[in-house]
This record gives structure tokens, C-alpha cells and sequence, in this order.
């Protein structure tokens, strides 16, 4: 199962709204549920005593039971291909809640002197909890998203300063110094569309308004904003008619190359 994140979404919505008429079912189910008194014997001291059962539900009840067992395991099948894609690791915890709801709809579980009420309210319990999971898809995926995202911005910014000290060991100076910007500008982008706290950007902001964007937000250090900003000002002599010198182009690729490896660690 592939889904984009937009049918999850949908489809955690048709399962969402499945739930709540298991819920509904299961209420009206053990609410409306009889108990009966019986006698019986201790097989170990023979003592007897009176004990409350579970009457076996029979006739609109009884249907209601089989109604709401196959609807659970209709929504369970179709929950766990969700789980097992992209919540592998939670899917042992998923199959285990379904085992106890079983108990509880085919009253196994569930003991009859607490009544009915309480009976439900633990079934929800453990209806909720595989709810919770299924429920942390959607982050999940956008966090594997966020992740590959990251790894290909990264990689598309090592292959810009490998690019850049190319052209510079080529003697193409100011070229090299206008790509080894760019691959700081591309991760500073990438610091802010990541960034929760970073709201007023563009994509066509340069070294400058970036890094002052993410220092006022407290993305980066002061130290690197100043880096930064040093780094901006031999950015723009590559990118103006005068001759850029090739020792400080050479610290500006230098620069960014350092900057974009230590972020990229944390």
C-alpha cells in the first residue's frame, strides 16, 4: 500500500467515521446486556458460592453482537495494511489490542459483576488506543517525507561545493564563488521551510535576509549569523564587475562548506 498523504488522510477519515458506529454499536451492545446469578463449586476446596455471569445474548441482541464483531474486524483489516505500511513498529501493539477486544465482544473478558457501563467504558479504552495509533500515520509520514527531503537538499548541496571547488582549481573564480553561495542560500531555505518558528520568507532572499530571518527566530547562533553575513559580502563581489580576490573566494567556499557539514549534523 502506497497512499499520498492527502488519501491517508481521507481514508483515516472514512476509518474515523467507521469507529464512531463501532462505538455507538458497542454501547447500545453491552449497555443493553443481562446478568445472571449462578451457583458455583471451587474445583479445588469444593466450596460453593454465587457468582454473576453474562446472560447469553439472544435474538435483536445477538445480532447486534455478530453485526458488531464483523464490523470491527472489517475496520481492523483495513486499519492495519495503514499500520503495518508506515507504523511497523507499533503493529505487534496493534494486533495485541485486537486480541483483547475480541474477548470483550465475544464476552470473555469483560467480568459481568461490574455491569454493562463498565464493560464498554474498557472496550473503548482499548478501542482508543488502536486509534491513537493509526492516528500517528499521517505525522509519520510526513516525517519520512521531511527526512528524504532533507537527504536530497543535502546531497544536491555537497555536490554544489564540490562543484564550486572545481571551478575553482579550474581558475573559474568568480563562478565558483556564485555556486558555493548558492548551496548556502539552498540550505538556509531549507532551515527556514523547516523551521516552525520562521513564518515571513522567499525563495529569491539571499544569504543576507536569510540568516537574519533564522537569527531573529533563534534558528541560528549569532556567531553563524555573522559567518554568515561575511560570507554574503564576498558573495556579492562575485556576483558585481569588480574582480573578486581568489583567497577570500576561497574562504567563502570554504566557509560554506563548514557551515553546511556542522548543520547538517545536528
Amino acid at each position: 500500500m502506497d497512499f499520498s498523504e492527502q488519501k491517508v488522510q481521507d481514508y483515516l477519515q472514512e476509518l474515523g467515521s467507521d469507529a464512531e458506529e463501532i462505538e455507538e454499536k458497542a454501547e447500545r451492545f453491552f449497555t443493553s446486556l443481562d446478568t445472571e446469578r449462578k451457583q458455583t463449586t471451587d474445583p479445588i476446596s469444593s466450596s460453593k458460592s454465587m457468582k454473576t455471569f453474562w446472560a447469553g445474548p439472544e435474538g435483536a441482541l445477538r445480532d447486534t453482537q455478530r453485526e458488531l464483531k464483523s464490523q470491527y474486524e472489517n475496520w481492523y483489516t483495513r486499519a492495519e495494511n495503514l499500520v503495518a505500511e508506515y507504523l511497523p513498529s507499533r503493529l505487534e501493539e496493534f494486533e495485541e489490542g485486537r486480541s483483547e477486544i475480541k474477548k470483550y465482544l465475544c464476552l470473555d473478558k469483560p467480568s459481568a459483576a461490574r455491569g454493562g457501563e463498565t464493560a464498554f467504558n474498557d472496550f473503548v479504552d482499548l478501542f482508543d488506543e488502536q486509534r491513537h495509533i493509526l492516528n500517528s500515520v499521517p505525522g509519520r509520514i510526513e516525517s519520512a517525507s521531511l527526512n528524504a527531503w532533507r537527504q536530497i537538499s543535502g546531497r544536491v548541496e555537497k555536490d554544489e561545493i564540490q562543484q564550486a571547488w572545481e571551478l575553482f582549481e579550474e581558475d573559474f573564480v568568480r563562478a565558483s564563488g556564485v555556486v558555493a553561495a548558492v548551496a548556502v542560500e539552498r540550505h538556509l531555505l531549507t532551515l527556514c521551510e523547516n523551521s516552525e518558528e520562521v513564518e515571513d520568507y522567499e525563495p529569491n532572499h539571499g544569504i543576507s535576509r536569510l540568516s537574519q530571518t533564522l537569527h531573529e527566530a533563534d534558528v541560528i547562533s549569532k556567531t553563524a549569523w555573522n559567518d554568515l553575513k561575511a560570507m554574503a559580502s564576498i558573495r556579492e563581489t562575485c556576483a558585481h564587475a569588480e574582480e573578486p580576490e581568489r583567497p577570500a573566494v576561497r574562504r567563502l567556499i570554504t566557509d560554506s562548506e563548514d557551515f553546511v557539514r556542522r548543520d547538517q549534523l545536528h
